[in-house]
């Protein structure tokens, strides 16, 4: 009886943490999500959502213990400007304009109601409209903020969405002293702060939380800045403590410099909204020739943006449907390697109107490349150096405006586990094929600019069967590129470790049930698949209408893959390829046959994405299957299979 007691506990505490983990992620996903990439004002605020959320804690008793701690982890004090009164919430008049009224609401109250002071480790204050910045302060003490000593919040988040004024109030100093004095004694351990607010430029004269951020820099651990206003960060009185660093902030020449000391404790560093001619310059100060040495630097994130007037146009958004969101991004966590990288400057770099082709010869991620040494040895004097990365294990570039080659020399390739390379049209093509199959996760994002004459598409091609031909520990793999002709894969694969991979170019499906049968661990896969496919050459016979018997008599293609999304795209207006233009004159509905067929021969799999006219058709076409009775044990997995409209 006592064992069987122990084991009932056990199942129910397992239960109890199941359901935690589950209310946890959706109220992360829609209450906390933290601040997210999406620039754009939410529809709804955070207390907003709690609100929607709360009938959950009168579900049952279980659920009350799991969703109470969620509901109070957060304190959220929230006003919005507005010119009428609303339905709900209190309402402030601004004393410098009678023809506006703050609408104001926030959860203190309810945390306070119901005794949730204990679980509380995090303030987030959101601002809409024409709201002064020391607003909160009177929202949080009207709540009762006050009356209590807040010793468990460690995380301040603030973001303001200012919106379409049709005037650009200017802020006071004393409005902005005002609202840091007061969280820098209501919040005495705080170790994170986050701010957003990208036009915040318009309306302040200095960077809101400059008072806030230099008397708490010593024992933060985590900032991440999104503004149009530079923050100083310059004070040199702290202890190294700070671990992550995001700055989505304008990097001008004179801006303010970044204590050296930061690349001793930082372990991921995100720099954004910067050109490349000053993107390092916060790390060195006036005269500083030593090149800084990121000691502990484990993963960087760097997005590019170059001035207007700067002779390089913007990199233009792929017209494709990106997939990447249906393919998760799982790469295993790999121990770094130590190693130094040889320093390069910044006056290395080519001119940004570089109207050349691609420096196919710049085998960048080959340390043998012939163009490689030439360019060691052909430095210039350096005047300013770039930085050291020797534990870099994960490294990011988007929009980079030159040839990708150029700034991936100045890393440690060989000991880096996982590249992103987004949003570039320069440089691709001299991606070794043999150096990349030594990461663990690659993305390659080609954008549309300069990419689409047909000696670039077969260029990529040539690209591809490379890339998948060598032999690779690879585990994760997305590809985007603008191509409009069907790109195939070659018979020989060499990525044969690849759980997650992803095809945002159009793809020749005839070549896809080889790839299937030769990986054996891939576990999701999503392709945009071109309307014209070589299934009918590869395999004759083998789609005659009612011709189910066979799949009876031949092996499956996959016994790992559980998620598929298959975009087809019937666009074939960009391809004046004769041959494929005659094909497709029922292409679409042959497609839809030949992934019919792809999904009889995968056992494993549980879930299939496509868009809601090809999702109808292959739902016929496998009804149709399983009416033939004599080979449904053979694809009775299929009715299992849940078919979900893939929306963009």
């Amino acid at each position: 009886m006592g064992s069987s007691h122990k084991k009932l506990h056990k199942q129910t505490r397992r239960r109890r943490r199941q359901l935690e983990g589950v209310f946890k992620l959706i109220f992360d996903y829609i209450v906390y999500n933290d601040m997210p990439d999406d620039m754009r004002q939410p529809q709804r605020s955070a207390v907003d959502w709690l609100r929607e959320l709360q009938p959950l804690t009168a579900v049952c008793h279980s659920w009350r213990q799991a969703t109470l701690p969620l509901f109070y982890k957060t304190a959220i004090p929230y006003g919005k400007a507005s010119t009428a009164e609303t339905s709900h919430g209190a309402l402030i008049r601004d004393p410098k304009s009678r023809a506006t009224h703050y609408s104001q609401r926030s959860n203190v109250g309810l945390i306070f109601g119901n005794k949730g002071e204990q679980y509380v480790c995090k303030l987030v204050i959101e601002l809409f409209g024409d709201v002064a910045p020391d607003a909160p302060v009177s929202i949080l003490a009207d709540a009762g903020f006050n009356s209590s000593k807040w010793l468990g919040i460690d995380s301040l988040r603030i973001a303001h969405w200012h919106g379409n004024l049709f005037r650009a109030p200017t802020y006071s100093s004393d409005s902005l002293a005002r609202l840091n004095l007061y969280l820098l004694h209501a919040l005495p351990h705080l170790s994170s702060i986050k701010y957003r607010s990208v036009d915040d430029r318009r309306y302040y004269q200095e960077f809101p939380l400059d008072g806030l951020l230099a008397s708490t820099l010593s024992r933060l651990k985590e900032v991440k800045l999104v503004s149009g206003l530079i923050p100083d960060m310059g004070s040199s009185a702290f202890l190294p403590g700070l671990v992550s660093l995001n700055l989505r902030c304008p990097i001008l020449a004179d801006a303010a410099h970044l204590p050296m000391i930061f690349a001793e404790t930082l372990e991921n560093l995100d720099i954004g909204f910067s050109s490349v001619a000053t993107i390092w310059n916060r790390f060195y100060s006036a005269g500083n020739k030593r090149s800084v040495k990121f000691k502990r630097l484990k993963t960087l994130v760097l997005e590019f943006m170059e001035p207007a007037d700067a002779k390089v146009k913007p990199s233009g958004e792929s017209k494709l449907v990106s997939l990447y969101d249906d393919c998760y991004f799982a790469s295993s966590e790999s121990s770094s390697v130590s190693g130094d990288s040889p320093t390069c400057t910044e006056s290395d770099s080519p001119t940004f109107d570089n109207t050349g082709e691609d420096d196919d010869d710049a085998t960048l991620l080959d340390p043998d490349s012939p163009t490689l040494l030439q360019f060691y040895q052909q430095r210039k004097p350096r005047d300013k150096t770039w930085p050291l990365f020797p534990k870099l294990q994960s490294l990011s570039i988007s929009k980079y405006p030159d040839s990708i080659s150029r700034i991936l020399r100045h890393f440690p390739i060989e000991s880096i586990q996982r590249i992103s390379i987004r949003d570039i049209s320069r440089g691709w093509s001299s991606l070794n094929a043999t150096a990349a199959a030594r990461l663990s996760s690659l993305r390659v994002h080609i954008s549309p600019q300069r990419f689409g004459a047909k000696h670039d598409e077969y260029r990529y091609q040539a690209w591809i069967n490379r890339l998948f031909s060598v032999s690779s520990s690879m585990v994760s793999l997305q590809l985007d590129a603008p191509t409009s002709i069907p790109i195939s894969l070659p018979d020989v694969i060499g990525l044969t470790c690849l759980s997650t991979l992803s095809f945002s170019f159009r793809i020749d499906l005839g070549t896809v049930p080889n790839l299937l049968s030769r990986l054996p661990y891939l576990k999701q896969l999503a392709m945009h698949v071109h309307p014209w496919s070589s299934w009918s050459h590869r395999y004759h016979g083998l789609l005659d209408y009612g011709d189910y018997e066979m799949l009876a008599h031949i092996p499956p293609l996959s016994r790992s893959l559980r998620k598929l999304v298959a975009y087809v795209g019937l666009d074939t207006s960009a391809s004046d390829d004769q041959d494929c233009s005659d094909s497709m004159s029922d292409g679409p509905m042959v497609v839809e046959r030949e992934l019919a067929w792809l999904l009889a021969r995968v056992p494993s799999l549980r879930l299939f994405k496509t868009e809601e006219m090809s999702s109808k058709a292959i739902r016929a076409c496998i009804d149709d299957m399983l009416s033939y009775k004599d080979i449904v044990p053979h694809i009775e997995h299929l009715l299992g299979v849940e078919i979900e409209v893939w929306k963009y």
